[in-house]
């Protein structure tokens, strides 16, 4: 009896791993997104430095610099 309980145990996991193949289109979406979010990450730390030096590079403002500089990226994206 133990013999056909680990059969079917085997039996379920080929199972679970013929429903897996979809997931390898969803990391392809998930790394396509990662990338996109390493991307914009790049280009807000670029326009909040770029405020940061138009305020002479004073020190304390890091976040609000930070702030603005997404707001700004995401209506230029929501203006494309």
């Amino acid at each position: 009896m133990k013999e056909t309980n680990v059969s079917r145990t085997t039996a379920q996991q080929t199972e679970v791993t013929s429903y897996a193949s979809p997931a390898g289109e969803k990391t392809g979406q998930m790394a396509q997104a990662f990338k996109r979010a390493v991307i914009d990450h790049a280009h807000i730390e670029q326009r909040a430095y770029e405020l940061y030096e138009q305020r002479g590079r004073q020190d304390g403002q890091d976040l609000e610099d930070w702030l603005k500089a997404e707001h700004e990226l995401a209506g230029s994206v929501g203006r494309k």
